[in-house]
């Protein structure tokens, strides 16, 4: 599936490089795990210096982390988070209160979610009273973790690594399984003949927060031959504001970024610009540029003739 960030790769080669003496407004974005620090910088790369805006990603302290944040400080105008971690915050009853509601600009990309263990556990049952690597408490694959698990009604021990360490806690036989969210960078570091990923069947009480999905190997290099399809879950990356209370200059410096975010990527072949999020809201002012869009609407670089 094609995603946002391809639009913006082409956008970002012919962004300008010096916009001296031009009176700029800050714009953050609070990326909240490290895996998605280059998507956040592709987009602050894309859209530095357009529309009067000055993008700057700021990194955060984890995935649930980055939500308590937006929905407290100020200066955080918007934040890369995963959909289900906002079902997690509720369902923990951990939110700021009823008038702090976040909502989203657009999703970025599809995220798979990885079940990956050693070969002699053969579903998610016999994980029971396993060590489970899902990340520490404020990480989005920790919520992801006692979502989907818990849904299953798998006990198990948490080992507080995400991602790459996760997988690395697996490789060296810290934790039995290793649940994450995309494909870590070093899941090569898993041999077939040792490790496998298990198949995740939707829960039912989790529809409205999950998509079922396929993995390929693409998706699990070395632990998913070509001709093979696994039945997963995945969530969704989104890019997610707060502008419940926000003032006027915060409103007007949201819908700068908006406005150029949509022009830049008109494009009807950015599907996940018009995915629908499960759980979520869109911004009103996203939600009618997203309207207002052609349809056969090209990306071109910002100053250039299509």
């Amino acid at each position: 599936m094609k995603n946002i960030l391809l639009g913006l790769s082409f956008l970002a080669l012919s962004a300008t490089v010096s916009h001296a003496g031009q009176t700029e407004t800050p714009f953050t974005i609070l990326v909240g795990e490290p895996s998605w620090i280059p998507e956040t910088q592709l987009i602050a790369k894309a859209m530095d210096h357009e529309n009067a805006l000055r993008v700057m990603p700021i990194v955060g302290a984890g995935g649930l982390r980055a939500i308590e944040d937006l929905e407290q400080f100020s200066v955080v105008n918007a934040a890369i988070i995963t959909a289900d971690s906002a079902a997690y915050v509720r369902a923990q009853d951990l939110g700021a209160g009823e008038n702090q509601k976040l909502t989203y600009i657009t999703s970025i990309k599809p995220l798979p979610i990885l079940l990956v263990t050693r070969r002699n556990i053969g579903n998610v049952t016999a994980l029971a009273g396993k060590r489970i690597a899902t990340g520490p408490a404020e990480s989005a694959s920790f919520a992801t973790g006692e979502l989907l698990l818990g849904a299953m009604e798998v006990p198990f021990l948490r080992v507080p690594l995400a991602q790459e360490k996760a997988i690395e806690a697996l490789a060296q036989g810290k934790a039995d399984a290793a649940l994450v969210l995309g494909t870590p960078q070093n899941l090569d570091r898993l041999s077939a003949s040792n490790f496998h990923l298990l198949s995740l069947v939707l829960p039912q009480q989790l529809a409205e927060t999950y998509q079922p999905a396929k993995l390929s190997a693409k998706d699990a290099p070395g632990l998913i031959t070509a001709s093979q399809a696994l039945d997963t879950v995945s969530t969704a990356l989104i890019l997610a504001v707060n502008d419940q209370g926000a003032s006027p200059d915060q409103h007007k410096t949201l819908k700068a970024f908006e406005d150029e975010l949509f022009k830049q990527l008109a494009s009807s072949d950015v599907t996940p610009l018009h995915d629908d999020v499960a759980g979520w809201t869109r911004e009103a002012n996203a939600a009618s540029l997203l309207k207002s869009l052609p349809l056969s609407a090209t990306i071109t670089p910002t100053g250039a003739t299509p």
